[in-house]
């Protein structure tokens, strides 16, 4: 199977799946409680943010891979980013010792994340070069998004406020 499937269910997860279950568990709530945001956002501001900054850097990785296949470095981080979603979540699980908002379908991000990278280093294609950049474009794609949520904040709060 290619790599590009498992990219693609990376975004399949994570939209309505992921974000359905963090919604249930109140992640805007949790995130303000671990501090990391310096504020509490109501659910429609937080759904703005991963509709607006989170989503979009994901898809645009994502385009950037299937337009050129030499670059799968950005397919490569699609998968870091599933990987390191779960493993945030499951640190926190244990750290509080109670489940973590999106643990579940983070769980499922890891193991097709797993499959995917298992086929990349099984590719033709394969590129130690691509893979470091794409676990830093990973990195990427976890940690500037929340950047992004406290720089635009007043902006999302003026328009997303309940």
């Amino acid at each position: 199977m290619n790599m590009t499937y498992f990219v693609f269910f990376n975004l399949v997860i994570y939209l309505p799946f992921h974000l359905f279950e963090e919604a249930v568990g109140d992640f805007p709530k949790w995130m303000y409680e671990h501090r990391w945001l310096p504020y509490h956002m109501t659910h429609a501001h937080w759904m703005a943010n991963n509709l607006f900054l989170y989503y979009p850097m994901l898809l645009i990785s994502v385009f950037l891979y299937v337009c050129n296949h030499k670059s799968a470095c950005f397919g490569v981080a699609i998968l870091i980013w599933g990987i390191i979603n779960f493993g945030d979540h499951f640190f926190y699980t244990i750290k509080d010792r109670k489940v973590s908002p999106g643990l579940m379908s983070g769980t499922v991000f890891l193991v097709n994340s797993a499959f995917g990278l298992r086929n990349y280093f099984m590719a033709d294609y394969f590129s130690a070069c691509q893979l470091v950049i794409g676990i830093v474009i990973g990195g990427v794609l976890f940690g500037l998004p929340m950047g992004l949520c406290i720089v635009f904040y007043k902006f999302f709060d003026k328009y997303f406020k309940a």
